[in-house]
């Protein structure tokens, strides 16, 4: 095989472009003797839809033959080749998905005033189109006319250049049978004598091998399918479905999407039971290498805009389409959301709870309360592909991997006041996109899979007074899991990045950590973000830490110094490749940026010695304890008391040269004997020559014990404090 192959089957999770393309103009070539290839005059214009989405890197020579429908009368259709067919090399890339044109040569004769000719012949039966399939999954003719069996019966076969006849000889070009078929795509049609097919263009592909015990549900069953429990457990069919009529327990059912069953079928029968019209068949877990003996995956898709399932993704995307009038287009950057109007409330202290999202399409909740609050502003635009392999070798699973590729801009700002600490993450299911299943084929046997990405944000950090910062950043990865026979699973992490961040400020210390990411869910034969899938989760993440100091006839200064990075999860649980979950961190990459600086002129008298440092408190519920710790010694003293609000001078207290740590407790009071009415309050202000030097947030509790609630360190003899 010389194309060239990727170990990635790269399909689009997120509004890739690509569409639909125009019929490709043929590539001119030598004409093969004989007249059944010399090209008839009358040709008609190139036409109908040849779609092809991937975005997989093979050579150009992988073609294949297409023809389109050239007319309808009743119940027959002409169909044959245009301006854009080329026999001799083929004209459409073997990675495009097409229907097959089949036909079932039954000897019907020709309607009666049909006009035959050599290049317009009857091909003696009827014809029917297969759902889409990619011409790289037409690994031979016979694999072609296999797949024509399956989906019909066992007297179809793939359509030829040359089915047509006229007068018992062979024409060629174009020709008619019965059948209704649509119009608007172009198909694939083998020919035998040029190589000119997907299976011969480039090289031989071997073919897939699967056991008798592989039962492939085709038109009709899949119409007969009445009922499917979510889980495709319980499966039930009208009892005349020809599937009915030699499965036995213990065979394997797989089916591409169905009205009944929308994201497909993969299961072994466990029970049948007969109930006059209808039929249930119980199935159970199965794997992929008892469903297959020989087989390879390689496909690449991107998707665009419609290729969402607006009915199963979140409401916010919903609305998203309606205010673009469903014309999205086929962006290939799509923007998730965006909090740039107003911030949004991340983490309420008082509720212990991220309140991200009202639930309602028109926005985000703005509620931000007067302290203890983190919020956050900012905006994710991504597109992800997510990519799949395959490999299976004599009923063993050889080779396998998943992931998702992403491409990523996230902004975000972050703003914290109070006294707390806080670890919040949530997924923004409103922002959900579920995309319609894709069905890709080894050999006869669909493999379907759902491509799910969920938004993410979470925040965690510990804070004292005000903190404000912003990092900008764009990156590119692919993440994944990746499995060996012999070796077990590992990771799969590759990554770039771009960073920028922006001046902070900061009123006291802390450290904060944000992130706004992405999930991106590879379900198998499931709409399910709990069912089999493998998954990642890119965490694009911003942080902080912060330092400040205020020195008394000097100035207030801060120092922040922020990071950015990416962490990335990955993860499998799924019964059809491994019977245990398997998850791990494949990426845990930190890039510091340089520390902002800053601070604001203070009064005259630079590095005057405090001569009083009162600490001041009030809302004060239960005992205050102020204790100094010599920081050479860690000795520590007792220093002052109070049972309410008041104020301690401490001036005296402090070391003469060199540094103080004061320590305030806040010592909780009971009202009662039983543990819940035990309270604690408590705020405090740090003041010096009448000025205010130290303010942080309040705090409090109730149903708690007493604790160390501030701590700040004091050099009487320059006049400055910090903390």
């Amino acid at each position: 095989m010389k194309h060239l192959s990727l170990p990635v089957l790269s399909l689009t999770l997120l509004l890739a472009a690509c569409g639909t393309q125009t019929a490709p103009a043929p590539t001119k070539a030598p004409q093969a003797a004989g007249p059944a290839l010399q090209k008839p005059a009358d040709l008609a214009p190139a036409a109908g839809r040849a779609r092809n989405l991937s975005t997989l890197n093979v050579s150009e020579a992988w073609r294949g033959m297409t023809w389109r429908v050239l007319g309808q009368e009743g119940d027959v259709v002409r169909v044959g080749a245009d301006e854009a067919t080329d026999p001799y090399q083929g004209d459409t890339a073997a990675t495009a998905e097409l229907p097959l044109l089949c036909l079932n040569p039954d000897g019907r004769p020709a309607p009666e005033g049909l006009k035959l000719d050599f290049y317009n012949g009857w091909a003696g039966g009827e014809v029917r189109l297969t759902p889409p399939v990619a011409g790289s999954a037409l690994t031979s003719r016979a694999m072609a006319d296999l797949l024509c069996a399956t989906e019909f019966g066992k007297d179809w076969r793939m359509a030829e250049f040359h089915d047509g006849q006229a007068d018992g000889q062979k024409g060629g070009w174009r020709f008619s049978a019965n059948g209704t078929l649509n119009t608007e795509n172009r198909f694939w049609v083998a020919i035998d004598d040029q190589n000119a097919n997907p299976w011969n263009s480039d090289g031989v592909r071997p073919d897939a091998v699967v056991p008798d015990t592989t039962r492939v549900l085709g038109a009709q069953d899949r119409a007969g399918l009445l009922k499917a429990s979510e889980d495709g457990r319980e499966l039930v069919f009208r009892s005349d479905s020809p599937l009915l009529a030699s499965l036995k327990e213990g065979m394997v059912l797989a089916s591409r999407p169905t009205e009944a069953a929308p994201a497909g079928l993969l299961g072994r029968v466990k029970a049948i039971e007969v109930q006059g019209e209808t039929t249930t068949v119980y199935t159970g877990e199965v794997t992929l290498e008892e469903v297959i003996q020989d087989g390879d995956l390689d496909a690449a898709v991107a998707l665009d805009e419609g290729s969402i399932d607006y009915e199963k993704s979140g409401e916010m995307i919903r609305a998203q389409r309606a205010q673009s009038q469903g014309n999205l287009g086929a962006q290939r950057d799509f923007r998730l959301f965006s909090f740039n109007k107003s911030p949004f409330c991340l983490y309420d202290h008082a509720q212990r709870d991220l309140s991200c999202d009202d639930g309602a399409a028109g926005g985000l909740r703005s509620r931000v309360p007067s302290t203890n609050y983190a919020t956050f502003d900012g905006q994710l635009s991504a597109q992800a592909d997510a990519f799949i392999n395959v490999s299976i070798r004599w009923f063993s699973l050889r080779h396998f991997d998943a992931g998702v590729k992403l491409s990523q801009s996230a902004r975000a700002i972050v703003d914290a006041k109070g006294s707390y600490s806080w670890n919040k993450a949530k997924d923004l299911t409103q922002w959900q996109v579920t995309f319609t299943p894709i069905t890709f084929m080894i050999g006869p046997v669909p493999v379907v899979i759902t491509p799910i990405l969920v938004p993410t944000v979470g925040t965690d950090g510990q804070i004292s007074a005000t903190l404000h910062y912003e990092v900008s950043q764009t990156f590119n990865g692919r993440y994944g899991v990746e499995y060996n026979k012999g070796s077990g699973w590992s990771g799969i992490s590759e990554h770039s990045a771009n960073v920028n961040s922006q001046p902070a400020t900061v009123n006291g210390t802390g450290h904060a950590h944000a992130y706004v990411g992405a999930k991106g869910i590879l379900a198998l034969y499931s709409a399910s973000t709990s069912g089999p899938q493998v998954f990642v989760h890119a965490k694009p993440f911003a942080e902080a830490d912060a330092r400040a100091a205020v020195v008394v006839g000097q100035s207030a200064s801060f120092e922040i110094c922020p990071a950015v990075g990416v962490r990335a999860d990955a993860g499998v649980a799924f019964p059809l490749i491994t019977s245990s979950t398997w998850q791990a961190q494949v990426l845990d990459w930190k890039r510091p940026l340089p520390c902002w600086t800053g601070g604001q002129p203070g009064p005259s008298n630079p590095g005057t010695a405090y001569t009083d440092l009162n600490l001041n408190f009030t809302s004060v519920t239960g005992d205050v304890e102020v204790d100094k710790i010599d920081p050479q010694t860690g000795v520590v003293t007792r220093i002052g008391n109070l049972s309410g609000n008041g104020t301690l001078n401490i001036v005296n207290d402090l070391n003469l040269s060199g540094e103080t740590i004061i320590r305030v407790s806040s010592i909780s009071r009971r009202s009662s004997g039983v543990f819940g009415s035990y309270r604690r309050n408590i705020d405090l202000a740090v003041t010096a020559g009448g000025r205010t030097v130290y303010d942080p947030a309040p705090t409090g509790c109730t149903s708690c014990h007493s604790a160390e609630v501030y701590r700040f360190t004091v050099d009487k003899s320059t006049g400055s404090i910090r903390w």
